[in-house]
């Protein structure tokens, strides 16, 4: 239930991972969405940094926090960092 989470499927016999976003344990309990097709595990560290990236670049002060940035602006910034 992470604000980014990620969830192992086996495709064929192999390993990839499915990014959510919006996760959340506080009082407005929340699964994150699927934002995509998933990434094997040699893409999976080079796609969360690319999530990172994104939110520092769109957020709106150094105080609004990833959970925020993502309510502000829905998942298209960070899809497109993903997947182009």
């Amino acid at each position: 239930v992470g604000h980014i989470g990620i969830l192992g499927v086996d495709r064929k016999g192999e390993e990839f991972y499915q990014i959510t976003l919006g996760g959340s344990a506080d009082e407005h309990t929340a699964i994150g969405e699927i934002v995509g097709p998933g990434f094997s595990a040699g893409t999976l560290v080079d796609a969360v940094e690319r999530i990172v990236d994104a939110y520092l670049a769109h957020r709106a002060s150094k105080e609004e926090s990833f959970l925020e940035t993502l309510h502000r602006l829905g998942q298209q910034p960070f899809r497109q960092a993903l997947y182009g």
